[in-house]
């Protein structure tokens, strides 16, 4: 009896024993897995945190100019050029009806545009193209307007506004806050409402007739004055008339101007085609049917 009793206590010892130490061998594999998963959980947030080798965004490559020739086979794009945006009047001679359209015949012009499945884009956007070979919309226009009447803001605006279209606006500084031309403040608001405003000389001579002292008074003045009132760089120009020679071009692109528009009275000059983009002179007389046989020839 005594001796069951001993072995009935040795394999209770026994029992207890094995069940302690499977209970501390649980916890040690928990504490182990527990530290592992710490470690590893540490490895993930470190591994999260530490930027891979090939997966960082790559620089831009630097886009190339390209050469006068690459210039010249790109220069396709049409671009209209307006002038006054107001109702005729009868001291309207015949010659200045044609440049004066009346806000109506703009929209029309501007609506046909649309309806022929043409694009609108910047000045900005048709130079990088030019310049740069940055792609274009298919069938792109360009829209500018000169001599800053007050038409351009007042009726040309809500136009280009209410039609979602991008414009720019060649100033010529002499005439600003003068009856019936654009205030400053307008030049701004202009700009605000994502226009482009581009420099159009101090007073409208012809650069052909420019001397020494011309240059600055009518291609650096108007552009720190427009600099000024719009808040950054302005780096588009437009010949008065659309008059240019090779001899002005030089001076045109060392006062930092980046392109500049003629009309189309002569080619695009052969060695410097940026500083002579052409332009498409519009009548008010054109129906919208004449316009786009213009654009398309």
């Amino acid at each position: 009896m005594e001796r069951d009793w001993w072995h009935s206590q040795g394999v209770r010892r026994r029992e207890f024993l094995a069940t302690a130490l499977g209970a501390v061998t649980l916890a040690g594999c928990s504490s182990v897995r527990s530290a592992q998963g710490s470690s590893a959980s540490a490895s993930v947030a470190s591994v999260a945190a530490t930027p891979m080798a090939g997966l960082t965004s790559p620089t831009p490559p630097v886009a190339t100019p390209g050469t006068a020739w690459e210039v010249l086979q790109r220069s396709t794009v049409p671009v209209l050029c307006y002038h006054q945006i107001r109702e005729h009047t009868p001291a309207d001679s015949a010659g200045a009806r044609s440049l004066i359209c009346p806000a109506a015949v703009l929209e029309r012009h501007l609506r046909a545009l649309v309806e022929a499945g043409m694009q609108p884009v910047t000045s900005t956007a048709l130079v990088d193209h030019l310049e740069l070979g940055a792609p274009l919309p298919a069938r792109p226009v360009m829209i500018s307007f000169d001599d800053a009447s007050a038409g351009h803001f007042t009726a040309a605006l809500p136009i280009l506004q209410r039609l979602g279209m991008p414009a720019t606006f060649f100033v010529m500084t002499v005439v600003l806050d003068k009856p019936n031309w654009l205030r400053r403040d307008q030049v701004r608001l202009l700009d605000r409402a994502d226009m482009t405003i581009g420099v159009h000389t101090w007073d409208h001579h012809r650069v052909t007739s420019y001397t020494e002292p011309d240059w600055a008074a009518q291609l650096e003045r108007p552009k720190a004055e427009l600099e000024g009132i719009v808040g950054h760089r302005l780096d588009l120009f437009a010949y008065p008339y659309g008059a240019w020679n090779t001899a002005a071009l030089p001076h045109v692109q060392q006062t930092g101007y980046r392109a500049a528009f003629q009309l189309t009275d002569q080619p695009p000059d052969p060695q410097r085609p940026l500083f002579t983009i052409r332009r498409v002179l519009t009548s008010s007389s054109w129906d919208t049917g004449t316009l786009l046989d213009r654009l398309h020839s």
